[in-house]
């Protein structure tokens, strides 16, 4: 069966983010349960296997603390404009950091959470006070995306698939070179790349396009935590499960507020 491996990069270092296949092996289960996965994880006690209440409450905990985060940078950002980008420059180099480490680490994963706040209080602050009423805007929109999403995945409507593994990678590699770029041409000329700023046509429809990509990493993950949980991943796993759903919010409301802020001028 052909292989799957996810474009969010918490989940590439992880027991159960190496390829493996998209669904477990077919029955019969020894033992009444689930066969781990071929050349998986090593057998964890019950009591330390990873559920997805654990999922949740650690998630929960991440984002409480980016809001936390979120608050700092709302207020700082009129006296410091610059951080927000300070922030988000740490984040992505904190991210590959967390990403390529073979354990989790629970507090570099609250620090990044801390960097994300900053980033998104700036941005949400900045943005806010061009269009007033923007942000709630963002995080309903950002919400209704993650509930679609999850009802989508959960009646097999979407589906984690090899081929959608490759695009969501393929376009996030794509989003994240455009990005640099543009930091490289603003710091250099003053100027950006029209196709991710400009409200024309061609703009808004590839901040549609990021956005959608961005709603189908959802899919990707929650196929992830579904398959640690059968698999008897560590309890320790949902801190790399926070750390990708807090990744891919950030980036949905992101996208968010750059496509409403197109349509608003």
């Amino acid at each position: 069966m052909a292989e799957l491996r996810s474009s969010n990069p918490a989940f590439t270092r992880s027991g159960f983010g190496q390829s493996r296949s998209p669904v477990p092996p077919a029955g019969p289960w020894p033992q009444g349960g689930p066969a781990p996965w071929p050349g998986g994880l090593p057998p964890t006690p019950v009591h330390d296997r990873l559920t997805f209440d654990d999922v949740v409450m650690h998630t929960l905990g991440v984002f409480a603390v980016m809001l936390v985060g979120a608050g700092f940078g709302w207020y700082l950002s009129p006296d410091s404009p610059g951080i927000a980008l300070g922030a988000g420059v740490a984040a992505l180099a904190l991210s590959f950091v967390i990403s390529l480490r073979s354990r989790i680490s629970p507090p570099l994963v609250v620090v990044f959470a801390v960097l994300e706040g900053l980033l998104v209080g700036g941005v949400s602050r900045f943005y806010e006070s061009a269009f007033s009423g923007i942000v709630l805007q963002a995080l309903l929109g950002t919400a209704l995306v993650f509930i679609a999403m999850l009802v989508a995945y959960r009646s097999r409507r979407l589906r984690a698939t090899p081929r959608m593994a490759r695009i969501v990678t393929g376009a996030l590699l794509g989003v994240v070179l455009l990005g640099v770029t543009d930091l490289v041409i603003r710091a250099v000329s003053g100027s950006h790349l029209p196709v991710i700023n400009d409200a024309s046509p061609l703009g808004i429809l590839f901040s549609i396009a990021v956005l959608a990509v961005a709603s189908l990493q959802f899919i990707l993950d929650f196929d992830y935590i579904e398959r640690a949980v059968a698999s008897g991943a560590p309890r320790e796993e949902a801190w790399r499960a926070a750390f990708g759903l807090l990744i891919g919010f950030v980036w949905v409301y992101l996208e968010l507020l750059r496509l409403l802020s197109k349509l608003r001028q």
